[in-house]
């Protein structure tokens, strides 16, 4: 066998030369190469079987022989378009308890070369140097086409030679691919994915909703609005990419399609004006399954439909084909492999061969009977041969007995004389602790004590534990700083001091007494707090406060967060009485202020009562009293101070602005001085 292109000039070859068709005559008679169910029943009465060409006299016969293997055998030759074997055929065909041909086995073996092309979807052809070559049908007849040898030459010719142009589209779970081929060469082509399909839900949105999955009243989340969404923009995209490739798609000879299921379907040949037409003659659908629509998917696609497999003759094509299963079958298959066992069903008996007789290793079992009691058996011991597994049914069971006496065996034996017995047992030694293991424990101990004395408040006990130290110390030792290192030590995982335990259990002398003694209230625990941050009590505050103010000097405070800048009482009572009084100062201003206001409005509101004559007069018998020449001038309409300003007049009288003349001259007649 040796697969050709068919664009090549080889395959050229082949054509030119005579061709004929090599197929079962049944399959000719019907015209069609494939065909999902084969025999179509015949319009007869109700009374009969179109499958086994039967009739019968009245209904109970009919469903009877519904039931018999002979009907069985029928329809599976029906689905190979095969004829009907007629009753004494099918006995003479099963005699001796041959059941193999009903359940399809001896079917599968008498498969023949037309019957494999017919579910692989190809086509067997035969040139006159007896060359056979396979296509798929798909290239020259559609699916619901007869075949004729007249129109096989023409149109093989035609797709290969006169244009090899072909369009592809797929689509399918959100995903499209399309390209136009020229031979072997795509010089067209476009993919994209909406997202349209749930993950594990295997349908588009519009499937579910038409099946009453969606729910009523519009989306219910957000993601089927989102599917439902790109749904609408997948079909213009699609209509947008094909109606651009519209011309070129004309030119084609062939348009291959694969859309799964009806809203992909829709999608190419649905609404009024279709992207497709159904009933063109150019239309052909994929014949085998394809995986996701991609570019690379659809390079296989053409590179599988422009393959042909070439056979020196007819037999070798029928040796090769006999040992081709369909793949699509195969695929079937694997779907329904499965580990579990299907209890319903029965299953033969696997007769295996029982283990072997018992031997004995000392007497028969006539002796065993008689000899072996329930006391006597000390051990049974069970060997079963190890053997491959084809050799398993082989292997046999041995069982071993054997004996011992019993009769030494004493009751409750004691093997220890009195001298031992009364002898005291010898105590266990304990183990030796090491010397740091021992100056460790010592150190917890220590520690211990000094928490013991903080927490109960006693001063004197803790001024004489640091007095016992600083004597236990060697001659030419520093003993300050022995002593600042004894009352900053760290007591336990926390990291507290002296002072810190003092200041937690709110021992103000013991307080006193670490501070006069060099204690570092700086030093910092592992929550990073100091003595005085660790604790809320005021008295244990207040005495690190009195401490900072009497030794200013001596530790960093700010570092140990201790305000040192804080007032004593009588500073703060000072403070305060200060404040107040300046307090009472603002509030005479303020009041002194708020009364010449008052004067102010009141002034305003009574210039405002008067009339323009009695404010001319009253302006002139200011001019008369202020022998000092000042004169306060004001708006006659709004009352506002407008001395040492040039004012709006007109009539005698005088405005601040221009609104308040317009406002006045509406207000009422001109009155004239």
């Amino acid at each position: 066998m040796e697969a050709v292109n068919i664009f090549t000039e080889k395959f050229h070859n082949i054509i030119n030369e005579r061709l004929g068709l090599v197929l079962l005559e049944s399959t000719k008679k019907e015209g069609k190469c494939e065909s999902k169910s084969a025999q179509e029943p015949s319009d007869t009465d109700g009374n009969s079987c179109s499958y086994c060409q039967v009739q019968f006299a009245d209904l109970q016969s009919q469903r009877e022989h519904y039931k018999l293997d002979w009907h069985r055998y029928n329809l599976k030759q029906s689905l190979l378009s095969k004829p009907p074997l007629a009753e004494d055929e099918f006995n003479e065909k099963t005699t001796n308890d041959d059941l193999s041909s009903i359940s399809g086995s001896e079917s599968e073996k008498e498969d023949s070369l037309d019957t494999l092309a017919v579910a692989q979807g190809k086509l067997f052809l035969q040139n006159a140097s007896t060359t056979v070559f396979s296509i798929y049908k798909c290239l020259i007849f559609d699916r619901k086409e007869d075949i004729s040898d007249d129109l096989l030459n023409p149109r093989l010719t035609k797709c290969t030679l006169q244009n090899p142009q072909w369009t592809l589209l797929m689509l399918g779970g959100g995903h499209f691919a399309g390209a136009i081929f020229k031979g072997n060469e795509p010089f067209l082509h476009k993919t994209f994915h909406c997202y349209t399909v749930r993950a594990g839900q295997g349908t588009g949105q519009t499937t579910r909703d038409n099946r009453g999955q969606g729910g009523k009243g519009g989306p219910k989340s957000a993601g089927a609005s989102l599917r439902r969404y790109n749904e609408q923009g997948m079909v213009q995209h699609v209509k947008d990419i094909v109606e651009n490739w519209k011309d070129e798609i004309e030119k084609s000879s062939l348009i291959i399609y694969r859309a799964a299921g009806p809203y992909n379907r829709s999608v190419l040949f649905g609404g009024s004006n279709p992207l497709l037409d159904r009933t063109s003659k150019k239309l052909r659908t994929i014949p085998f399954s394809t995986r996701r629509a991609t570019f690379t998917e659809l390079k296989r696609v053409h590179a599988l439909l422009a393959t042909a497999e070439v056979y020196d003759s007819l037999e070798t094509a029928t040796k090769i084909y006999a040992l081709q299963k369909s793949p699509d079958a195969d695929l079937k298959r694997n779907r329904t492999r499965t580990s579990c066992v299907n209890r319903a069903k029965s299953r033969e008996p696997i007769e295996r061969p029982l283990p072997s007789t018992l031997s004995s290793t000392s007497s028969s079992d006539e002796d065993l009977d008689e000899e072996i009691t329930d006391l006597d058996i000390a051990t049974i011991d069970v060997e079963l041969q190890k053997e491959q597994p084809q050799q398993l049914e082989d292997s046999i069971l041995e069982v071993v007995y054997e004996t011992s006496q019993l009769e030494d065996l004493q009751e409750f034996g004691d093997s220890l004389t009195p001298e031992q017995r009364k002898k005291p047992a010898k105590k266990k030694s304990k183990p030796k602790k090491s010397k740091s293991k021992k100056l460790k424990e010592h150190e917890e101990a220590k520690r211990k004590e000094l928490v013991d004395f903080i927490s109960k408040g006693d001063v004197s006990g803790l001024e004489k534990l640091l007095a016992n130290h600083l004597n236990s110390l060697d001659e030419g030792v520093d003993k300050e700083e022995a002593k600042r290192s004894f009352v900053n030590q760290v007591l336990d995982e926390n990291l507290n001091t002296l002072l810190h335990e003092a200041a937690l259990n709110e021992q103000n002398d013991i307080l006193r007494f670490l501070l006069d003694n060099s204690a570092d209230p700086c030093s910092k625990n592992k929550a990073q707090q100091t003595a005085y941050t660790c604790t809320q009590s005021k008295e244990i505050r207040e005495s690190l406060k009195q401490f900072a103010k009497e030794n200013p000097e001596k530790f960093n405070y700010n570092k140990a967060q201790i305000p040192v800048n804080a007032l004593t009482e009588e500073e703060l009572a000072e403070k305060r009485k200060a404040q107040r009084k300046v307090k009472k100062e603002k509030e005479k201003e303020k009041r002194k202020e708020n009364e010449v206001k008052r004067k102010e409005e009141e002034e305003r509101q009574r210039f405002l009562n008067l009339s323009d004559r009695d404010k001319r007069a009253l302006a002139a018998e200011k001019r008369i009293r202020d022998l000092s020449g000042k004169v306060i001038t004001r708006c006659f309409n709004c009352a506002a101070d407008i001395t040492g300003k040039v004012p709006f007049e007109y009539m005698g009288n005088v405005f601040c602005t221009i609104d308040c003349l317009k406002a006045h001259r509406l207000k009422g007649p001109i009155l004239l001085s």
